[in-house]
């Protein structure tokens, strides 16, 4: 059977059995893929294995397609980056297993993203070195729903098509895919009210390249995240797991 060769980061591990574990990745060449890793499970006794796979980690791995199951075989994973620093802070530990969490819940299996791979990497290298990653938090949340097809419309109402930079609050509406002006928002029953500059300002991050110099208003901030829990809920139907722990750590 061929074996294939890729980069990929660890969203998920869960036991098989006794020795072995299965490990969902996020790869550069295939997406999103599940693998049967035998004999790489970390054991109590030992205090590390050289073969134990970790979450948050990046791996060059080799696997076994299997063509008629989603489970593949894991070969051979040799550790690339671990993010070190995420590990012993917990704020960051929290942010960076959210954005894998996104990832795992808004892909499919083997449908690959190159783009969204290369942001996804660079964005746990961030978390791990910035003394704040809220902003590159919030930038890798717009930057995968525009990637994915996701991404609301911010700039002018999705109804009458008009900009909104002249009012200073708009109606968001996930189920319409974006905002309402003042005038067209009576139509709609549900949504959040947000300011006009918070959703400007969001609508900018989804193309920004360094962010090394951008400085946004923690209210901003704080709104910006609002309005996308609100919208990625709505998308999947569901609250995330870590939300609540990115909100015991806020708190």
């Amino acid at each position: 059977m061929p074996v294939f060769k890729t980069e990929a980061i660890v969203l998920r591990r869960r036991d098989y059995s006794n020795s072995s574990q299965i490990i969902t990745f996020y790869t550069r060449d295939y997406g999103k893929i599940h693998t049967l890793a035998k004999g790489f499970k970390r054991h109590v006794s030992r205090k590390c294995s050289s073969k134990a796979v970790d979450l948050l980690a990046y791996y060059q791995i080799l696997f076994i397609k299997r063509e008629h199951t989603y489970l593949h075989t894991l070969t051979e994973a040799i550790l690339q980056s671990n993010y070190p620093l995420l590990r012993n802070n917990l704020d960051k530990y929290y942010k960076a297993s959210y954005i894998a969490e996104l990832v795992n819940e808004f892909t499919q299996e083997n449908d690959p993203s190159e783009q969204l791979f290369d942001v996804f990497s660079n964005t746990l290298t961030g978390i791990s070195i910035d003394e704040d990653a809220t902003i590159r938090m919030l930038v890798f949340e717009i930057k995968l729903l525009k990637i994915l097809g996701y991404l609301p419309e911010w700039r002018r109402c999705v109804n009458c098509k008009n900009s909104i930079q002249h009012l200073s609050e708009v109606l968001f509406s996930a189920k319409e895919g974006g905002v309402l002006c003042r005038r067209c928002q009576s139509r709609f029953k549900n949504g959040l009210i947000v300011s006009t500059g918070a959703m400007l300002i969001a609508d900018r991050l989804a193309d920004i390249q360094k962010l090394e110099r951008v400085r946004i208003q923690l209210p901003i901030c704080v709104e910006i995240e609002k309005a996308l829990r609100y919208y990625i809920t709505s998308i999947l139907n569901k609250e995330l797991i870590s939300w609540k722990y990115l909100n015991t750590v806020a708190q």
